[in-house]
């Protein structure tokens, strides 16, 4: 395990990327919409989530319409909320409380929160600054020994290669590939720079003000666990 150095402030103004009404179509398209939210409780688990106590206070951020919460509680969790820049449906009655909100500037006071997670959508914080940015915040509302758990894409030549691909409509050629070129139409335009400053968000993660205690990569994805010191 590593302990890392705190994040040096940031200058870059650039705020998490909304997403459009375009990007919501491809992404909630069916069956593959489904398909991906069934795979939530295997990367909960590779994250660590699933075996910690069930009443911790969990916040989901950049949780979309809230199925990674909807997951937790059926594992029992309870204290479950998220929040997201696009606004979120209702969900008065179910147990999760979702919160209308920038990430980089959250609405709750400091040490309000056991954990953090944040998936599939670091690449939407604007770049390495607003990473940064993110990460410094998720320090704030995090109680001392709180966890951060992040699952995005890594930048290895691969997958830029494959990215590039399947923007370019080469590889588009299942009904689950070309559903996914509609997601990187829309996200092209900040994840393209991202994956292009990855070697500077990589060391913004390495310099956080946590301990990394668990940090695995798939051919697509990275699961990355840090808990605050």
């Amino acid at each position: 395990m590593r302990r890392a150095r705190p994040i040096h402030s940031m200058n870059d103004p650039s705020p998490v990327t909304a997403v459009s009404s375009d990007w919501q179509s491809a992404y909630y398209e069916e069956p593959y919409y489904s398909a991906r939210r069934a795979k939530l409780p295997s990367r909960l688990k590779r994250l660590g989530i699933l075996a910690l106590p069930v009443d911790i206070r969990i916040l989901d951020a950049c949780c979309g319409r809230g199925e990674a919460l909807e997951v937790l509680k059926k594992a029992g969790f309870r204290n479950l909320e998220g929040i997201d820049s696009t606004p979120p449906p209702d969900r008065n009655g179910t147990g999760i409380v979702l919160h209308h909100g920038d990430v980089q500037n959250m609405p709750f006071p400091d040490a309000s929160f056991d954990v953090v997670l944040n998936l599939h959508a670091l690449h939407h914080m604007g770049g390495a600054d607003g990473v940064a940015r993110f990460l410094n915040e998720c320090h704030r509302v995090l109680k001392p020994q709180g966890t951060l758990a992040i699952l995005d894409f890594p930048a290895s030549p691969q997958v830029r290669l494959l990215f590039w691909l399947l923007y370019k409509k080469v590889l588009a050629i299942t009904g689950g590939l070309r559903n996914f070129a509609r997601i990187l139409d829309e996200e092209w335009s900040y994840l393209h720079p991202y994956l292009q400053g990855w070697p500077r968000v990589e060391r913004i993660l390495d310099r956080a003000p946590f301990t990394t205690v668990r940090n695995h990569r798939t051919f697509l994805f990275y699961y990355r666990t840090m808990r605050k010191a």
